[in-house]
C-alpha cells in the first residue's frame, strides 16, 4: 500500500504504508502528509493499494452541471 504525495497534478515522493485496512490507511496518509508535506512541498495525497485507488485528499471538487 503506498501514498503518494503530490504536487501540480504530479506524483512528487512516496511512502509504504503498514495498515491492513483502508480506514488505517487513510489515518496513517494523513499523519504522513501532516508531518512531511511542507518539507515535500505537496499540496494533497492519494492512497493506493497496487491499482485500486482508495483516497484523495483535497477531494476532488463537484464537477459543475451546465444547465
Amino acid at each position: 500500500m503506498r501514498c503518494y504525495f503530490m504536487r501540480q497534478g504530479h506524483i512528487d515522493g512516496v511512502e509504504f504504508l503498514t495498515s491492513t485496512d483502508d480506514e488505517g490507511r487513510i489515518v496513517e496518509a494523513r499523519k504522513l502528509f501532516k508531518t512531511s508535506s511542507k518539507a515535500r512541498g505537496a499540496v494533497g495525497f492519494e492512497v493506493w493499494e497496487g491499482s485500486r485507488f482508495i483516497y484523495r485528499f483535497p477531494p476532488d471538487p463537484q464537477p459543475k452541471v451546465k444547465l
